[in-house]
């Protein structure tokens, strides 16, 4: 098996940080000590065959099912990863939504299966339309992968609009991948996984993006319970057990969550505002506004590639974008606003003067 490219990992990995990083798709780490964690109390062995029990646990109370159903991840990359693998086979079906974060589409095709795409249209709101679903749905079609809130847009999607997807692909015995990492921007009951709401939803999360925990590559799925041992097979061929030390600090910051949400919104309640009085105030962009996180998908309304927009921004201006090239829309870029204000403003100035540079 050869794995080809990943040319948007590639390029977040390697490009020089700007001054104004508007590419940034998580917040800012918290400082140590508003952790409340004593490192002495972490030990470096112990028992976790497939998953500490307090993590599990924990993941599990959050989306009100059992800590059996929980398969750890590290991050929800390689949940991806894990899902593919433990549910494909080379020539199976499986719809992927675009525009797409770079992953959904990649592993199935290095496993060998057959994709087709479910179009989330700028002009729809990047919602998805259950009747189109269901023509593109076939008896071999095995996986429908989605991101909830959109990656790269930020919009959402209901519950009720993923149980009718969930319903259509039902009929042809598919599952349904949900992609949640963003969903944990949100607060309250819209927030809460759509895991559960049908038998063929698999879900998932981390801690990555919304609470700014990358480097503790703390991620889940929730899974239906007939498909547990698939997934346990698939984490003993692939990297049989997670970090014993990392599970156990996140175990201990499920706790603080809320309060680390809170300290976020904070900023990003704000800078969401920033963006959209930005946006309306400029003639030559256009958006689905995101519905909640720290990412949007700008569109260039006349000539011009969102590539040649990120090369002036990086070049003239020390700003970063991601250019839509990634996410398979050469028009768009993606633009991160979990940034300290200042940083971001500054990094709106600069988006204004380089489209008048283009």
């Amino acid at each position: 098996m050869k794995f080809p490219p990943f040319e948007y990992m590639e390029w977040a990995k390697l490009i020089p940080p700007a001054a104004n990083n508007l590419s940034r798709s998580g917040v800012a780490a918290p400082a140590w000590d508003e952790l409340g964690i004593d490192l002495r109390e972490v030990a470096l062995y112990g028992d976790h065959p497939y998953g500490y029990e307090p993590l599990l646990q924990a993941i599990a109370a959050r989306a009100g099912t059992v800590p059996g159903n929980v398969v750890i991840a590290a991050g929800v990359s390689q949940a991806i990863f894990l899902t593919a693998a433990a549910l494909l086979e080379p020539g199976d079906h499986v719809l992927v939504e675009r525009p797409a974060y770079e992953p959904l589409l990649s592993v199935p095709r290095v496993l060998g299966a057959e994709i087709s795409r479910i179009e989330r249209r700028f002009e729809d709101g990047y919602k998805i339309d259950p009747d189109r679903l269901a023509e593109s749905l076939t008896p071999r079609t095995k996986l429908i992968l989605l991101t909830n809130l959109h990656n790269p847009s930020g919009t959402f999607l209901t519950r009720e609009e993923i149980g009718a997807l969930a319903a259509v692909a039902g009929r042809v015995g598919a599952h349904v991948f949900i992609d949640e990492v963003y969903l944990e921007f949100m607060p309250g009951p819209k927030g809460g996984t759509a895991y559960g709401m049908a038998d063929n939803i698999i879900a998932a999360g981390s801690l990555t993006k919304a609470y700014g925990l990358a480097g503790l590559r703390c991620g889940w799925i929730l899974t239906p319970p007939p498909l547990v041992p698939l997934f346990r097979h698939a984490v003993d061929h692939i990297f049989v057990e997670n970090v014993f030390m990392a599970e156990q600090i996140a175990a201990r910051i499920f706790p603080r969550l809320a309060a680390l949400r809170l300290r976020n919104q904070a900023i990003i309640g704000p800078n969401h505002a920033r963006v959209a009085a930005f946006m309306a105030g400029e003639p030559r962009l256009e958006w689905v506004e995101p519905y909640g996180g720290i990412i949007a998908f700008p569109r260039l309304k006349s000539s011009g590639s969102g590539d040649e927009l990120a090369r002036l921004l990086k070049e003239r201006h020390q700003t970063s974008v991601v250019p839509g090239r990634f996410f398979e829309e050469s028009r768009h870029f993606r633009l991160g606003f979990g940034a300290p204000p200042e940083i971001l403003e500054s990094g709106l100035k600069a988006v204004g003067r380089a489209l008048g540079e283009l």
